[in-house]
């Protein structure tokens, strides 16, 4: 019973709760790109030249990125296993 009135007030509510998150990214990215525009740039004060090329070959950025969610895979497997194991003391009564 609890689960269709979770379910009804969901439907209900979805749509809203839709654009009101579109709306919320939307306006936090138009700040974002907004955020540099009114910068002057400072050319090259201590005259290093500009890089054109990237620091890492392509191979090694995408070893890079498969090594980072491999990590935060693992993080995210730790944690969930944490919060979904019930705590030692917590599982057995306690004996009288």
């Amino acid at each position: 019973m609890q689960d269709q009135h979770f379910m009804q007030s969901w439907n209900a509510g979805h749509s809203r709760f839709s654009a009101d998150l579109e709306r919320g990214l939307r306006h936090l990215t138009d700040r974002l790109s907004r955020r540099g525009q009114g910068r002057k740039a400072m050319r090259n004060p201590y005259g290093i030249p500009a890089q054109t090329e990237p620091s890492l070959p392509p191979a090694a950025r995408a070893s890079l990125r498969g090594l980072a969610a491999s990590v935060i895979t693992v993080m995210l497997w730790v944690v969930v296993l944490a919060l979904a194991t019930p705590a030692p003391g917590l599982a057995h009564p306690p004996l009288a």
